[in-house]
């Protein structure tokens, strides 16, 4: 088992679960890299792929503002210029729907699959199941997500429109400077990922399993198969991918070549405020999170693209504090800590989720970009059945590597 964030760990524990004895191979400990630093949702209702239709007209000033929500690295574009015209062919409306219905049918699954999961391995206290809030200062705003709900409406999303005073109901901290809100009533969010994730792989380890922190660099793919790391062999049976942006090289060696980006995302630790926010709340306009975590309230924001080891630039994510500061009431926007991490995404923001297309018994579970999170559970459980020979609980064709 390659990896030891969210999707490795839970995939290992439902491989174990089976019967398999399984070694979890990563750098760093359990937890501590992507799946760290997420915004804590579990969102059943997500179905909006990064690329949208229009996206070759805003890609230009995205790129060129230096203040906006995307930033892409100017030495590093040629190396993008691929991922960007495969997203761009993933604008057409038809695409949009296939993409989105393929991401919604997975998050439909993903409490559920946490549900399981928790109970299974007495976790059950890091999961919050009051819902997620998307929240509009204007009627523009909200009309300019029509597309949005037109997407959740087709694919069965739960989902209630709020006016101001039922919002102040719900989140009494929030400012009172919002027309419109989206309540997303079924998604759920993790009170603190990185300790969750820990508490599994300890589990995990108790029951048997073996963590070892060393780097996955190659496969040995002949009749006594082993993934080879900077010090060791490790003999398998059965193989699986799941190491999120570090995928790519492994996965084209597996027989898979995909054209997967690391695009780093950005949080901010804050104290939370007199009235304590309660839920994932995005806010449109300013595109940004606040979600609470058990040890504050997390500002997560922007979407960056660079070379995965490339030194961080915290200025985009510190100038969203005074914007904190503004959409909640009492927030004194200090810095606790900051934190910068990669996250696996694919040109049409499906993951990639199956069989490798060469190798018998090599499976692969990457590219979830901002869902990593949210489908990890689901994941997990649906590469244990196609190693145990059985049906996976939904069609795969749309998650396989060479689609």
């Amino acid at each position: 088992m390659i990896s030891a964030g969210i999707v490795g760990v839970c995939t290992a524990l439902h491989l174990q679960r089976d019967g398999h004895t399984v070694t979890l191979v990563d750098p760093e400990e359990p937890g501590q890299q992507t799946s760290f630093g997420n915004a804590c949702s579990i969102s059943s209702a997500s179905v909006m792929p990064t690329a949208l239709p229009g996206l070759w007209r805003k890609l230009p000033g995205m790129i060129l503002d230096p203040a906006g929500p995307v930033n892409i690295r100017w030495p590093y574009l040629p190396r993008l210029v691929p991922f960007l015209l495969a997203a761009l062919r993933n604008t057409t409306r038809a695409r949009l729907e296939r993409n989105s219905s393929a991401i919604a049918a997975l998050s439909h699954r993903a409490v559920g699959a946490y549900v399981e999961l928790l109970k299974e391995t007495g976790a059950e206290g890091f999961m919050r199941r009051n819902g997620a809030l998307k929240v509009y200062e204007t009627e523009a705003a909200f009309e300019t997500a029509t597309l949005e709900r037109e997407l959740l409406a087709r694919n069965d999303c739960t989902f209630e429109i709020l006016e101001g005073a039922e919002l102040a109901q719900l989140e009494p901290g929030l400012a009172p400077i919002f027309e419109k809100a989206m309540f997303l009533p079924d998604s759920a969010a993790i009170t603190n990922p990185g300790r969750m994730i820990k508490s599994l792989a300890e589990t995990f380890a108790r029951r048997g399993g073996r963590v070892v922190r060393d780097a996955a660099l190659d496969a040995d793919l002949g009749p006594r198969r082993a993934v080879l790391t900077r010090t060791k062999r490790l003999e398998t049976e059965i193989i699986v991918l799941a190491a999120g942006p570090w995928s790519g090289p492994l996965s084209k060696k597996l027989g898979a070549p995909v054209k997967l980006e690391a695009e780093r995302g950005y949080h901010v630790m804050l104290e939370q405020p007199p009235v304590p926010l309660e839920r994932f709340v995005y806010f449109a306009e300013r595109k940004f999170v606040l979600t609470p975590h058990e040890e504050g309230l997390r500002l997560t924001t922007g979407v960056e693209y660079a070379k995965v080891g490339a030194a961080p630039d915290y200025r985009r994510v510190r100038a969203m504090l005074p914007h904190a500061a503004a959409v909640m009431k009492g927030l004194e926007p200090r810095e606790r800590s900051i934190w910068c991490g990669n996250r696996p995404t694919l040109p049409d923001s499906v993951p990639v989720i199956g069989r490798s297309p060469i190798h018998a018994d090599v499976y692969l579970g990457f590219g979830h970009s901002h869902l990593g999170l949210t489908l990890g559970a689901l994941t997990g459980r649906i590469l244990a059945d196609l190693a145990a020979g059985r049906p996976p609980e939904i069609d795969l064709t749309p998650y396989r590597p060479d689609r």
